[in-house]
Order: structure tokens, then sequence, then C-alpha cells
């Protein structure tokens, strides 16, 4: 899915090194041009390595910064031009090479433009005009505020009206940059603990109206074509897969892995999986009931048992520090699977890069025995890209996500912040879902004491 240039056989010997030390399961190629240095020979030797099946990371030293900035306008969006800040790549330590690597791969997701004649965001490198003070970060993720409940909820915590569909930059510390148009709007700040976010509006008076509508015809090429590399690397497992299992959340990564595979793989074949924590939002159930009723597809349900263990007193509310219940959702998991695997099984997950360090260090392919392999085919997608993608296929987002909530999971989860608690006691339909559940007003009571 991903594959790297660089101009020497030296270079990628440098690159393989890295590859071997911090990549050793990942499965890139490395493309040389041959020693090639001037414009126009490097644009030939690229006609001969470039698709459109694949993303590119290109790398190339300070010595060819000159070059590195021409090829910066000519080539299309699935490169990404990374410049190794010394004057040749094999001169570089392989633990440099390794970060700048990971930075190269996040312009893949966090790629954000405007466009100024379609009141609209471009979500692909070499579109657009760049936004304000953005940067590209491994650690960063880009999403939109899609929905009624989202936009209430951020006027809420801004004090002051904002765009129906904000684009958010998530940095660290909990500190997100909100976007409506090419200028920062404002800034949001959503601390781990308490249940209070705070947020400033910086720029009231450079608001943009942006649409979906408007998003979604401006990024269709984008999307597609994204798309396609993913089903192209899904395709490789088309003849050997005899069962394909898609673990679905009723989130929005697993959502697209979903679809994929459906595009991809006979639905005979496929088998969706729904894990039920016991402490899962009502909303998500329902949504899987709607969505898989719409898509034609059975659901195989399991239970991981979490809520009985609390409220029985066999374990605490999971922690930080303690994240037990992700040891019992896997094992439900791992069980139905194995239940429902037939021959040769591959596994679709909506893994990305972008949700966290340990799954950004994931292959895009992990053999777990000779007749099972997981594949994750949105690694490098962002935030972005998925909504967008569930959207053009006719489908709404999680209704949690139109109220405000980035991630989808358990509403007892250790990892839900001020702004989703926020949320949780604001939104009154989500809080007349829950307030009745035992273990949520003991969840309430453990994290707000109030």
């Amino acid at each position: 899915m991903i594959d790297i240039i660089v101009r020497s056989r030296r270079d990628a010997n440098a690159v393989k090194a890295m590859l071997e030390k911090f990549y050793p399961e990942w499965d890139l190629r490395v493309y040389t041009l041959h020693g090639k240095r001037s414009f126009d020979q490097v644009v030939e030797e690229l006609e001969n390595i470039l698709s459109n099946d694949r993303f590119y990371v290109f790398m190339l030293a300070r010595e060819d910064a000159e070059l590195a900035e021409k090829l910066e306008k000519n080539l299309p969006f699935n490169v990404a031009v990374q410049l190794i800040p010394r004057s040749k790549i094999r001169n570089t330590r392989i633990e440099h090479l390794s970060q700048l690597f990971d930075i190269a791969r996040s312009k893949f997701r966090l790629a954000a433009g405007w466009l100024h004649d379609s009141k609209s965001y471009v979500f692909a490198l070499r579109r657009g005009i760049r936004l304000e003070k953005y940067e590209f970060n491994p650690a960063y993720d880009v999403f939109l505020g899609i929905g009624e409940g989202f936009k209430w909820v951020l006027e809420k915590i801004l004090l002051g009206k904002i765009c129906s569909t904000p684009l958010f930059m998530r940095r660290f510390g909990g500190e997100h940059y909100v976007y409506c148009g090419y200028r920062l709007t404002a800034l949001l700040n959503i601390p781990d603990h308490g249940i209070n976010p705070r947020g400033e509006l910086i720029c009231s008076d450079c608001i943009e109206e942006v649409s979906t509508d408007n998003l979604l015809k401006a990024n269709k090429d984008v999307i597609n074509s994204y798309a396609y590399i993913s089903k192209k690397y899904l395709e490789k497992y088309k003849k050997w897969a005899d069962t394909v299992i898609v673990p679905w959340s009723g989130g929005k990564d697993s959502t697209v892995a979903l679809l994929l595979a459906l595009e991809v793989f006979s639905k005979k074949k496929i088998r969706v999986i729904y894990v039920d924590t016991g402490a899962d939002f009502p909303i998500t159930k329902k949504y899987i009931e709607n969505v898989s009723r719409k898509l034609g597809i059975n659901v195989i349900k399991t239970y991981a048992g979490i809520d009985t263990l609390i409220l029985k007193g066999k374990k605490g509310f999971p922690t930080h520090d303690d994240r037990w219940c992700t040891g019992k959702k896997i094992e439900a998991l791992e069980n139905k699977i194995k239940e429902v695997m037939n021959g040769n099984t591959l596994v679709i997950t909506g893994d990305r890069d972008a949700e966290s360090e340990r799954r950004s260090t994931r292959p895009v392919s992990r053999i777990r025995d000779k007749d099972f392999i997981i594949v994750s085919p949105i690694k490098v997608w962002g935030g972005t890209h998925v909504q967008l993608y569930i959207l053009s296929k006719g489908l709404n987002l999680n209704p949690l996500y139109e109220a405000g909530f980035y991630r989808i999971g358990c509403y007892i989860c250790p990892a839900l912040r001020s702004w989703e608690l926020y949320i949780m006691l604001h939104n009154k339909h989500i809080y007349n879902e829950l307030k009745n559940y035992e273990l949520f007003k003991m969840f309430l009571a453990r994290r707000t004491h109030i």
C-alpha cells in the first residue's frame, strides 16, 4: 500500500536499514531514480514508478531541496515529498529517518486545503490554499464537525456563532484548532478530566459557511482515489480468503472497513461481528441495526460482559492504567472469530495511524498464523476521509458523532474526556437514554463527583 522512493542506490540501502530496524513486517518496497538529478530526468523516472493504486513517500536530502520544491507543485496527491535535513540520506541516522518517514505518512491523512471558489476544504496534498498555522505531525488527526448537535455544543462552549461544518485539528494535550475557512477560527481545549472543556473564538469575522454537499463535491476524486488504493490492497486476498471477518463497532472507521469489504468480497464470504460490551451507547446499537438492514447484512453478536463484572463487584471501573475492559472485548471477539472462521480467514479492521501510537506502529498486514491474516486498509486515511466516504455511500454517521463525539466506545470508557462528558450531560437525547442505567449513574458519580 505504501512504497518509498529515493534518488540513489546508496540512499535506498540506508532506507532499507531503517525499515529493517523499525518496520520489519511492513513489506515496503524501495525504488530509486538511478541517481538522476535534473527535474526532467526525475519526472521521466517517476513515470515508470508511480501508479494510482499505491501511496508513495518520496525522500530527498537537503542537496536536492530545489528539486523537492519543484516536485511539490507537480506530483499527484498520492505522493508525499519529505525533505531530509542532511546533505545526504545515507548520512542520516536511521532513528531520524524513521521519524521523518512517520511525518511523511501523516501527510496523507492530514492534508487539507481551502478552495475559495467552492467554499470547501479539499483533503489532499497539493490542493487548495494551505490553512493558517496548519502543520503535519504524526500525533495529529483532522475531522469535521458534522451535524446540528456538534454545532450546538461548540457554540455553547465558544460563546459565539460558528460555521455549520467546522474542521478540527486534534493536537497535543487536548488542544484543537478549529477552522471555518482557511483562517484559524477558534481554539478548543479538552482536558482529560472534569466536565468543562474550554474554548475561545479568535476570528469571528472570518467565518466561511461550509456545507457537506460542497465537501462531497470537492473531495469526490480524493475519496474515490483513497478508496481505490484500499480496495486494490484488499483484492490481493480475494482468491486466498475463504472467510472474511469484519469486527464492527458502529464507529466510523470500522464502518468504512465494512463498506470496503462489501465492495471487494462476496457477501457469502463476509461475517460481520459486533461485540456488545454491556456498556455500549443505545444509540450505537440502533445505528448498527439500521445500517445493517440498509446494507442487507446479518450481524453476529457476542457479549463481553463488562457491565456484569462491575455491577457484581468482581471488577472495578476500568482506568487509564488498568484497561481490563479492552482485554475482555478482545477475548470475546477472538472467541467468536474462532467460532465462525473457516479455511483461510481474512480479518479486516478499521485501524488508522491517527488513533494511537501503538496502532501507528502496526503494519498494514499482520499474519497471525498461516490461515489467519489481519489487514487495515484505511491505515493512512484521515478522519475527514472516513467521514466523507460514509456520507458518499448514502449513509449517515453514527448519531454520536453528530452530537459532537470524536470517537465511539462505551459510556464508561476511561478515555472519555471532558468534551464527551459535557455532551453526555447536556445532550438531552443521550442523557435520557442513559440516566436510568445503574452503571451510568455509578460512572457519573465517579467521574463528576455529583
